[in-house]
């Protein structure tokens, strides 16, 4: 099941349907999170639209976590160590820590993430993965 998954979620070399569709899923939920950037004022709209994004990223970003050996074609448990670290896994927590980090209050640390809102941006790096033509 994990092999379909990576299969799924990452861009297939066939016509594979399933990844076709959540490549454009992906997308949409990429536009979607950054469309509040747009506009000077916030709406509560984006509010709850930036929580259904950053939640749609946090699955993604388990399911990449959970299919590292493949992806890193590195059958032993420390390329679950190592995916963290790649590139666009940097890339999928920064565009998600400032959405958590306004969300819980509590945390001091994640407190310090309310400044790099700005890293909200980092989302439109993200379209680069599921687009063939970027």
């Amino acid at each position: 099941m994990r092999k379909r998954i990576f299969e799924i979620i990452e861009i297939s070399e066939d016509n594979d349907r399933a990844s076709s569709y959540y490549d454009a899923f992906m997308l949409v939920s990429i536009i979607i999170s950054i469309l509040p950037l747009a506009f000077k004022t916030h709406y509560s709209f984006f509010h709850y639209t930036d929580i259904v994004t950053t939640f749609i990223f946090i699955v993604d970003y388990l399911l990449r976590l959970s299919t590292a050996d493949y992806k890193l074609k590195d059958s032993s448990a420390l390329s679950f160590v190592k995916y963290p670290f790649t590139p666009w896994a940097v890339i999928d927590l920064v565009s998600i820590l400032p959405t958590i980090s306004a969300l819980n209050s509590g945390f001091k640390l994640l407190r310090l993430f309310r400044i790099f809102r700005t890293f909200r941006v980092f989302r439109v790096l993200k379209a680069f993965r599921y687009s063939r033509s970027v």
